[in-house]
């Protein structure tokens, strides 16, 4: 059997993340399948000679959803943040995007918002306006206002319903297709059953005054029920952007480059060369590159990333010191005991993106 991470396309929320489970969970010897939407992964046990991953796109894609390959394994020991790629970066953050690219995406949405808030504002303006002045707390809306309204509300929604939510279109059509429904399903199959509702008596108002009150429409619903949900959609984005940023400034606390000393002479070295054991030189307020225990001097030790503690620590002979944390007083010389992965950064770094994968009973 074999165990790896792959990215996921096409997800937008948990009812995604359950479909996709559940479809790959019944392919022969698929023994686990954990989904996780907010870094959108696939973690999976399989067995590589008996279903590949193109079995598993057959399966997933035509309710559009893709594996797009084996999600990159980032090696801590490796954290020069200066010098990675874009794809380096979006694997560190646990995104299938570079961070310019998530940017990207936010930037749209916000467009958006600044569209469809407005209109939710106006649909909300129109439902007190309405419903306040039947119960007689305003004076009712004069003829040319709900004129106004009653020729404003479709274009709006049209507009909301067929652009801002067009990703709800596509959901509606997969599901036609494949029986399999999501969130964006419901959503469109409801908007949609209000717009042609309200459309039909707008058209026909004539017609069917004699049947039902044709004063009544849903057109401000849709623009109310999609304008939240859009909302809600990108707060969502720009929360899964903030949990790759907290592993981002964590990469960031480590030292690039490492002053030791070899053969009697010092040299600075990048991160990557040092060596367990090597006799590390630490300056008065410089960063402490790896994990250690103090060769000689002692000093006071700002320890407040790790602890949130803002007053530094005493620190002497023989005791250890933490990459990452900041020698704040004198000089010290410090031994390498543990690098790479193995370091109190790396671990944290581990338990952080572990805690993603992790859910509440």
């Amino acid at each position: 059997m074999m165990q790896d991470t792959y990215k996921v396309k096409g997800m937008h929320c948990a009812s995604c993340a359950h479909n996709i489970t559940k479809s790959l969970k019944k392919l022969p010897w698929v023994e686990e399948c954990e989904v996780n939407i907010a870094t959108d992964t696939a973690k999976l046990n399989f067995d590589p000679e008996t279903v590949s991953i193109e079995d598993m796109n057959r399966s997933i894609e035509p309710m559009g959803y893709q594996l797009i390959g084996s999600a990159p394994k980032v090696d801590h020991s490796k954290m020069d943040h200066s010098k990675m790629s874009a794809d380096e970066h979006a694997a560190h953050l646990g995104m299938n995007q570079t961070k310019d690219e998530k940017l990207e995406e936010i930037k749209g949405m916000k467009k958006n918002i600044n569209i469809i808030i407005p209109f939710v504002v106006l649909s909300f303006v129109y439902m007190i306006l309405d419903i306040w002045g039947k119960q007689g707390f305003f004076p009712e809306m004069s003829e040319w206002l709900y004129e106004l309204w009653h020729h404003t509300f479709p274009l709006m929604a049209t507009y909301v319903l067929f652009v801002i939510g067009k990703q709800y279109i596509i959901a509606l059509w997969r599901f036609l297709k494949t029986g399999v429904a999501s969130m964006e399903t419901l959503i469109w199959l409801g908007t949609l059953v209000w717009f042609i509702y309200s459309f039909i008596v707008s058209a026909f108002e004539e017609v069917l005054a004699p049947y039902l009150d044709v004063s009544i429409h849903y057109y401000d619903v849709v623009i109310v029920v999609i304008g939240f949900i859009y909302y809600g959609k990108y707060l969502e984005t720009k929360s899964k952007l903030k949990t790759g940023e907290a592993i981002e400034k964590l990469l960031n606390l480590q030292a690039k480059t490492a002053i030791v000393e070899r053969d009697g002479k010092e040299m600075e070295i990048s991160i990557e060369q040092v060596q367990q054991n090597d006799i590390i030189l630490i300056k008065p307020w410089s960063k402490i590159p790896v994990d250690g225990i103090i060769a000689s001097g002692s000093s006071s030790i700002d320890e407040s990333m790790i602890t949130g503690e803002s007053m530094p620590v005493e620190k002497k002979e023989w005791e250890k010191v933490i990459g990452g944390t900041i020698n704040k007083q004198w000089f010290l010389k410090i031994r390498a005991t543990s690098l790479g992965s193995d370091s109190m950064l790396a671990h944290i770094i581990h338990m952080v993106q572990e805690a993603q994968w992790s859910r509440a009973p």
